[in-house]
């Protein structure tokens, strides 16, 4: 037994130094004709091995290829599509005597690879085979079976780890300029057979940042061949982090659903990083994603989703076509605000080249755009054209400069660089309205439409944050319809076009006192009068239309009436340098019939100038008119007798009602017509 044991020992002994010797006897390099010309028959390209192929048995059947290169498509800029410092495939030894192929681990190190499409689209890993020759013969390409021994037939395959180590991948296209750089790539891929899970981890170097990712595949085999399998995906980069858990199938296209999580710290430097630069700005920031997303294809949609972005948060569903030259987004939402103002570079910031307006006194200070002009600053509207989009969007409120409005639902559409939002409910300073709002950022100068119709509007706080005047009071209605471009603020207030009417109710014009102006005339007509302060001219009844032409709003038929006065105005608002050139002609009515009274007058005229800056107006009193019109001095006179002067009196000159419990006016108490005429003219 013992000599049994001892001869068992000694061939044990025997075979494993066969084994470990049998590399040095076996004329592996004899394999690389064979080898290339394999793969030029299948290519069309050819395959160098520069290095040396080494074998061995022990402790895995192991193949060594060193210094490999493979031939680029003739048109590509580069020589070599894939070159490689060592290939490295391990089998294992008994599953191949079984008729399998085992694959224990699979390395490629250093491996450079070059991607590339032509123009026609044709990428460089699309093989020109030349014409097929006859198969040659099996002594040629298995000469392990030359003998007629025993070849094994592959009935699996099973693969066990496979690594790709400090590997870099590059990837241009002529048709379409893009190009990308990815380099040190290290992934472990274990795939123990096509029916057991897939896992992948790794990292890569993208654009300078660190990406880390990982994947696992619950049933690689019915993923591969269509058949819906479990599976995850997460992503780690410092511009983008990604999570994904659901199910998927890979042909006939990718497709994908279930439960996943997007953030991204600024959309701006995404969107840099993956070589599409958005406009310097201060939008397109954070994004945090939730909701169930399905793909198929370029096609990415989230339903149920949450979303917040660039400090606004809303919930909805959203589709995203990714297949196109410029991502398409289609849904509806539901955002608690929307703020416009992130989206439009520089508007309401002043250059140092902006010039001042006048200081207010008394009237107030016009609002930021009075305090400081129109802004010169560049307007950029570029960002629109980085997607297309068709919304539904319900917002709780709009923040456009210094307009704030309330609720709205509104349709934006966003193609080629130009938003165009239909609104179809619009709160908007206690009142409502419908419009359009045109954003054009498509060409070198952008542009901007606005057609609204709104009714019951609180003036001064719109007119206020609109434009920057405080003079107006008063529940308003307004049509209007403008279009401008430029590339600032103040070159678009230049190129103002448009027109539209408005109409007031129960309001005031603060800083005058249009009726207690007209009676001091001559003394205004050496000292000019004074506005500002608490005085105002109230109104039930104030409206006109107006037209825009280059930045000058040019009104012809302003109405207004008022207890003792009724205006007409006409002039002009220059937008741009925010001033005023306006003519009112209040009549001064000889009857205490108040607002809403007949509208034919009798009275006298007294044309008031009102101009200069809007914050802080001039007012001056026309007397050449007042001196061409002796028939209104007459009528005002004649009006006076008909009544003794009473309502003109007490109207115009201040005068109490009588104490007199008769209801009779004594003849003390009966105002002269000279003391009228006297103090109408505060003489």
């Amino acid at each position: 037994m013992s000599r049994f044991l001892s001869f068992l020992v000694v061939l044990v002994l025997l075979i494993v130094g066969i084994l470990f010797a049998a590399p040095s006897f076996i004329p592996v390099e004899s394999y690389k004709p064979q080898i290339t010309a394999l793969v030029k028959e299948q290519t069309g390209r050819d395959l160098t091995i520069n290095g040396d192929i080494s074998l061995s048995f022990l402790p895995r059947l192991a193949v060594s290829v060193n210094d490999v290169t493979f031939q680029n498509a003739s048109w590509a800029a580069s020589r070599h599509m894939v070159k490689m410092e060592q290939l490295e495939i391990v089998l294992k030894i008994f599953p191949l005597i079984r008729g399998e192929v085992a694959l224990d681990r699979f390395i490629m190190r250093r491996p450079e690879i070059d991607l590339a499409v032509n123009r026609q689209g044709v990428g460089n890993w699309v093989f020109d085979v030349p014409a097929q020759s006859a198969p040659a013969p099996a002594a040629e390409t298995a000469p392990a079976g030359e003998d007629g021994g025993f070849t094994p037939q592959v009935t699996d395959i099973q693969l066990g780890e496979i690594s790709l180590i400090d590997g870099s991948v590059k990837y241009s296209n002529l048709a379409t300029g893009e190009a990308y750089d990815a380099s040190d790539i290290n992934l472990d891929v274990s795939l123990p057979s096509l029916d057991a899970p897939l896992g992948l981890d790794g990292s890569v170097v993208w654009n300078g940042d660190t990406v880390e990712l990982s994947l696992d595949v619950a049933e690689p085999r019915a993923f591969s061949v269509g058949d819906a399998s479990d599976l995850s995906l997460n992503i780690n980069a410092p511009k983008v982090t990604a999570g994904f858990a659901g199910n998927g199938r890979m042909s006939p296209v990718l497709t994908i659903n279930g439960p996943t999580s997007l953030s991204i710290p600024s959309v701006r430097d995404l969107a840099a990083w993956a070589g599409q630069p958005m406009a310097e700005g201060d939008g397109f920031g954070a994004l945090d994603l939730n909701g169930t997303v399905a793909v198929v294809g370029d096609t990415y949609s989230f339903t149920g989703a949450t979303l917040a972005f660039d400090g606004m948060n809303g919930t909805g569903d959203l589709t995203v076509d990714a297949g196109r030259s410029r991502p398409k987004l289609t849904g509806a939402l539901v955002l608690d605000k929307l703020d416009a103002n992130v989206y439009l570079a520089g508007v309401g910031e002043s250059s140092p080249s902006d010039g001042q307006a006048a200081p207010s006194s008394g009237g107030g200070s016009g609002g930021s755009a009075a305090a400081s002009g129109w802004s010169d600053a560049p307007i950029d509207l570029s960002g629109l054209k980085a997607i297309d989009a068709d919304l539904d969007l319900t917002v709780g409120e709009i923040l456009f400069q210094d307009l704030t409005i309330g609720k709205s639902a509104l349709d934006v559409l966003i193609n080629g660089g130009k938003l165009t939002a239909k609104l179809t409910e619009l709160a908007l300073y206690e009142g409502a309205g419908i419009g359009q709002l045109t954003l054009d950022g498509s060409g070198n100068t952008p542009s901007v439409g606005a057609n609204f119709n709104l009714s019951g509007l609180s003036a001064y706080p719109f007119l206020r944050d609109a434009a920057g005047f405080e003079r107006l009071e008063g529940l308003g209605s307004f049509n209007v319809n403008v279009t401008t471009r430029g590339k600032s603020q103040k070159a678009m207030m230049s190129a103002l076009n448009g027109s539209g009417a408005l109409a007031f109710a129960d309001g005031a014009i603060r800083g005058i006192n249009i009726a207690q102006l007209s009676r001091n005339v001559f003394a205004a007509a050496t000292s000019g009068w004074e506005s500002g302060g608490a005085q105002s001219t109230d109104f039930s009844e104030l409206g006109g239309t107006f037209t825009i032409t280059n930045g000058v709003l040019t009104n012809n038929d302003l109405k207004m009436l008022s207890p003792l006065v009724r205006i007409a105005g006409r002039g002009t608002v220059s937008m741009p340098p925010q001033t005023l050139n306006y003519r009112i002609e209040p009549k001064l009515a000889a009857t205490l019939e108040g607002q809403g009274g007949a509208g034919d007058v009798k009275g006298i005229e007294v044309p008031i100038v009102i101009s200069g800056p809007w914050s802080n107006p001039s007012f001056t009193p026309d007397l050449a008119a007042i001196i061409s019109n002796p028939d209104g001095i007459k009528d005002v006179i004649d009006s006076v007798k008909e009544d003794g002067g009473k309502g003109l009196l007490q109207g115009i000159l201040g005068g109490g009602s009588s104490d007199s419990t008769s209801g009779e006016t004594t003849e003390e108490e009966k105002p002269r017509v000279e003391d009228a005429i006297r103090g109408l003219f505060n003489r």
